[in-house]
């Protein structure tokens, strides 16, 4: 009895010290700086009669010097318009997301045959285009790490789907059928978690036969029609964008229900008094969720900015910037237990994140710097519009942990696996003293001191070897009795995938990962009350 008792005064004490909070309060930045996949963009176009290779100082001064992390990279493919793209042209591509990913940076990617309107020289043949692509997928899968958007081209004088020799200046049925399968085999050339996108909402609309913009459940999916974005590349030109719109009444709440989920960016090109304004610039930047901007081109609209200083708040509005306002967080927590958490963010930028990210808890031991990373079930993609963000999450802590006192923060590392351990492509929150540069972690500003678990317990945490990471085709995992437990598989937002599970002994099975896009996974055993969610990487 006098057994009991003690149990029973430890497990109120537990529940009492687990009550226990702080609250934080968050200061709110205004200073500029670089973020991941948004902002002001350079322009950087080559040809396939003289190559001009990136140089990695200019791309790393970019990104620490004027805090831009993204490039326009436009390779023109004028000497093949009959021919394969050369190897050396080929080599030459992969040198240059050789130095993007060196300089800590991104691309949008473009494809054209000509910057000029000469018969005949403007674009290649379908066939021709299809075989190009052919031989470019194998280097955009294995670069699509540093490849933010890819821009359709390919299509008429600079790609920009209008000037065309090939598929038709006035489209047809069976020419808007061609251009839907040249951007059918640009998705297929790219990871299904990256996107394409169209010179006019019109287009996009004539190419998948829908008026109607995306849901948010559409929008997270992975199917071509959530894969499909916008670009503008006469931003605030003239009354229609030099005939980005055929009818605004449909098209502009179109395009700003689209563009929550999927990217939007472009250029200007020509200055318009009545419409090349800050009023004007900054209004539509917020209703379509405008990601990123030549910063290069058209000159007159960007000297506008600057002399009616709106110029740095686009800079440091285009995209996504959070910053967290206040968190409350338990002080007291067990090895193994669940505890409560709330942040609560502003997103103050023209939109959203728009490549998968996955936000972590993570709690790093002040003695022996030991990190565990904990992923929210939040997903930073819907963290968009005016009102405060309110993340309620109960999570579980590891059951490895050990004793100590451990800070807090919130990481949101790059979803590639080749990337997610460098700083420069975590997302960074625009508050004062919260960014650690060497990690990409960004402070809570508090501590949580984890004790072990109660012996009771003991026998419900469990700890299973998962490899290989990140899985390709087949993962492994291994535990004691592995074979009596119940395995689902399901992805950050919560959605269930059916797997195939194979036991090769009572202490090991196997996952069939083929059919899983690149991504990140998170696994759950369970056994009456028994059970463990570990997170996997999947990359093919």
């Amino acid at each position: 009895m006098k057994r009991v008792f003690t149990f029973i005064a430890l497990f109120l004490l537990t529940l009492s010290t687990n009550a226990q909070t702080t609250s934080v309060s968050y200061t709110e930045s205004t200073e500029n700086f670089s973020n991941p996949e948004r902002g002001f963009y350079h322009h950087k176009e080559t040809n396939s009669t003289s190559y001009s290779p990136l140089t990695q100082t200019t791309l790393a001064n970019y990104r620490n010097n004027e805090k831009i992390t993204l490039i326009m990279r436009l390779f023109y493919l004028h000497d093949f318009l009959t021919t394969p793209i050369s190897q050396a042209y080929l080599e030459n591509m992969r040198s240059d997301f050789t130095k993007i990913r060196n300089a800590g940076i991104k691309c949008v990617v473009r494809f054209a045959y000509s910057d000029e309107t000469t018969l005949g020289q403007r674009d290649a043949s379908k066939t021709q285009i299809l075989a190009h692509l052919q031989q470019l997928a194998p280097i955009l899968q294995s670069n699509a790490d540093v490849i933010a958007t890819v821009q359709a081209g390919f299509i008429g004088t600079y790609g920009e789907w209008y000037y065309t020799d090939h598929f038709g200046m006035n489209p047809t049925a069976a020419d808007y059928a061609n251009r839907r399968e040249i951007v059918d085999a640009i998705l297929n050339a790219l990871p299904t978690n990256r996107t394409v996108q169209i010179r006019t909402p019109k287009l996009k609309q004539k190419l998948f036969y829908t008026t109607t913009a995306l849901t948010q459940t559409q929008g997270l999916s992975t199917t071509s029609l959530a894969r499909v974005g916008h670009h503008n590349d006469c931003f605030i030109s003239d009354d229609s964008d030099v005939g980005t719109y055929t009818n605004i009444a449909t098209e502009y709440p179109y395009l700003a229900q689209e563009t929550k989920f999927v990217p939007m960016g472009g250029e200007t090109c020509d200055f318009d008094p009545a419409r090349s304004n800050c009023d004007v610039g900054v209004t539509e930047m917020e209703k379509f969720h405008w990601s990123y901007m030549n910063i290069d081109y058209y000159p007159e609209v960007i000297e506008e900015f600057g002399e009616n200083n709106c110029l740095n708040d686009i800079r440091k509005r285009l995209g996504y910037r959070f910053n967290l306002t206040s968190g409350v967080f338990p002080t007291n927590a067990n090895a193994g237990n669940t505890m409560p958490i709330t942040i609560k963010l502003k997103n103050t930028g023209f939109a959203s994140i728009y490549n998968d990210r996955t936000a972590y808890l993570v709690l790093r031991n002040t003695t022996t710097n030991q990190v565990y990373s904990v992923a929210l079930a939040s997903n930073p993609q819907l963290w968009l519009g005016t009102n405060e963000i309110t993340i309620n999450e109960t999570i579980t802590l590891p059951s490895n942990m050990a004793q100590g006192n451990y800070n807090l923060f919130l990481n949101l590392p790059d979803a590639s696996a080749t990337l997610s351990t460098r700083p420069e492509y975590s997302v960074r929150f625009a508050n004062t003293d919260v960014w650690e540069a060497t990690t990409g972690y960004n402070k809570l500003n508090a501590t949580l001191n984890v004790g072990q678990a109660l012996g009771i317990a003991d026998n419900s945490r469990i700890n299973p070897v998962i490899y290989p990471v990140p899985a390709n085709e087949e993962m492994m995992v291994e535990m004691e009795n592995i074979s009596e437990f119940k395995v689902t598989l399901f992805n950050t937002l919560g959605q269930n995938f059916g797997i195939i599970t194979n036991v090769v002994d009572n202490n090991k099975i196997s996952i069939n990962t083929q059919s899983l896009s690149d991504g990140v996974y998170m696994i759950r055993l369970e056994n009456g009350n028994i059970n463990a969610t570990k997170r996997i990487i999947v990359k093919h």
